[in-house]
């Protein structure tokens, strides 16, 4: 089985604001089989010029909907997710975001929520996610 670069026209727009590193597009999400492994979304706004919103709750709306985004343009959705892990640079901030989380991933993929010291560009939360990916009919 091989890895798929996941190059769908639909993310393609947003891989400057969704991705943690620009540089690596298309290959920051990769797919194998009928997995996906989606790179680090970050609170970048496509919306807003790609600004990074100041706001902890903000960054997390900005960081979720850019991970349904991409979830999305592979042909996924959230209700496939595996696993999510969130990292943040202030747990203090966890509860917060537990309540932004719940609005955007109704399922229960495995989970972990992860405190750090920094993360680039003054972003406060980033989020990985891996999906199945239902077969094309």
């Amino acid at each position: 089985m091989t890895v798929q670069r996941v190059n769908c026209a639909k993310r393609l727009p947003y891989h400057q604001g969704l991705m943690s590193d620009a540089s690596l597009v298309p290959s920051a999400d990769l797919q194998k089989g009928g997995v996906l492994f989606c790179g680090g979304a970050i609170p970048r706004n496509p919306e807003k010029d790609w600004e990074i919103p100041l706001d902890f709750e903000e960054q997390c709306h900005v960081t979720f909907k850019n991970m349904v985004a991409v979830l999305e343009a592979a042909g996924t959705s959230t209700d496939n997710l595996i696993r999510v892990i969130v990292y943040l640079t202030d747990m203090r901030n966890w509860e917060a975001m537990n309540k932004i989380y719940t609005q955007y991933i109704k399922s229960a993929p495995a989970r972990a929520c992860i405190g750090i010291a920094a993360l680039n560009n003054k972003y406060q939360v980033e989020v990985i996610a891996d999906a199945l990916v239902p077969p094309k009919k």
